[in-house]
């Protein structure tokens, strides 16, 4: 493998994360630095932000140090996802990685410090709206600090690495021009992994996820008013899981913007999984199903056998769920498979 990174015994390294949040890249972030310091390493989260700076509950089970300022020399590391990629251009020294998490965020989270010509090719109706904010904030004599562009980032010199989490952001960065690509992508948590005697305890409940997609979803909820929808929201963690738990199907027609959680943890909750096309579900390597029977394209003319396909999955869900068995293999590897990947990253050379 490639060496990335000049890592010695004083090297640090400092991972960027936003204070107050209790998201799957918030805890992806924190099991990075869990798994650094598990292994002789020496890593940091670097809260930012104006939420307290302290270590959400859910994620005091891990190995987590704190630090509020990032030592810029040549012998560290920083680790900055596309939430944040501004940061970067706050350095002069340090080794960094670029972690996407998420294509789509990077548009998103960092609108007003991205090239309107990169926005164009994302969203022209977005591009448009910050070509007049950062108009009217020039006019008035207060441009944004930072202006970057994807040429910009995979042009910058600090850059040894692009970690990315999903094969949607791998093959998103390699169009781009980004060298230096490294897969390092996410495990979900060993309380979602699949037991057989849930099949008794299975309902005809058919759920989705309502902060995306939804569009889409109610058309199909219309075309099929007799099947027992329900949304995943306003639950607890323990009531999300015993949900996954008692249902038959999920389904997903959002736009995939990473190697999404939900669909794996309903998959290992014995749901059965029926996705779009959109982002990362329209690569097997990050939902592992087979595209001809269980992926369809958002249109109005697939509705009818879209519903035609959760009825069938609802009736015969005993033996439908073996389907699965290959995506909930593929799902149980990825803690390992991410611990190997951190180890090799940050420890090619003897501490």
């Amino acid at each position: 493998m490639k060496k990335f990174f000049e890592i010695s015994d004083e090297t640090k390294i400092y991972v960027y994360c936003p204070a107050g949040i209790v998201t799957g890249g918030a805890e992806l972030l924190h099991q990075l630095v869990d798994v650094v310091n598990r292994n002789d390493g020496n890593a940091f989260i670097v809260y930012y932000g104006d939420s307290p700076h302290q270590i959400p509950d859910d994620y005091k089970k891990y190995n987590i140090k704190l630090c509020d300022i990032v030592m810029d020399s040549k012998e560290n590391v920083v680790v900055i996802f596309e939430g944040c990629f501004k940061k970067l251009f706050e350095l002069k020294n340090a080794q960094v990685l670029l972690w996407w998490l998420s294509v789509d965020n990077y548009f998103l989270c960092q609108a007003s410090n991205l090239a309107v010509f990169d926005l164009i090719k994302f969203n022209f109706l977005l591009a448009v709206k910050v070509f007049i904010k950062r108009s009217i904030k020039t006019v008035l004599g207060c441009r944004e600090k930072y202006i970057f562009s994807l040429k910009k980032l995979s042009k910058n010199k600090l850059v040894r690495c692009n970690g990315y989490q999903s094969e949607y952001a791998k093959v998103f960065l390699e169009k781009k021009g980004f060298a230096n690509v490294y897969s390092l992508k996410d495990f979900i948590n060993s309380e979602h992994f699949f037991d057989e005697t849930l099949v008794n305890k299975k309902k005809n409940v058919v759920l989705y996820n309502p902060k995306k997609g939804i569009k889409f979803t109610k058309r199909l909820m219309k075309s099929a008013p007799d099947i027992s929808w329900k949304p995943i929201q306003n639950m607890s963690r323990a009531e999300v899981i015993n949900c996954l738990k008692t249902s038959k199907v999920y389904i997903d027609f959002g736009y995939h913007p990473g190697k999404d959680r939900l669909p794996r943890e309903a998959a290992m909750n014995g749901c059965c999984i029926i996705t779009g096309k959109l982002g990362s579900a329209g690569f097997y390597g990050d939902i592992s199903i087979d595209e001809r029977e269980f992926k369809f394209s958002q249109r109005k003319r697939n509705i009818p056998e879209i519903i035609s396909k959760i009825r069938f999955e609802l009736a015969n869900y005993e033996s439908e769920i073996k389907k699965f068995q290959n995506y909930r293999d593929c799902i149980s590897g990825e803690k390992e498979e991410f611990e190997m990947q951190v180890k090799k990253l940050f420890k090619c050379s003897a501490r």
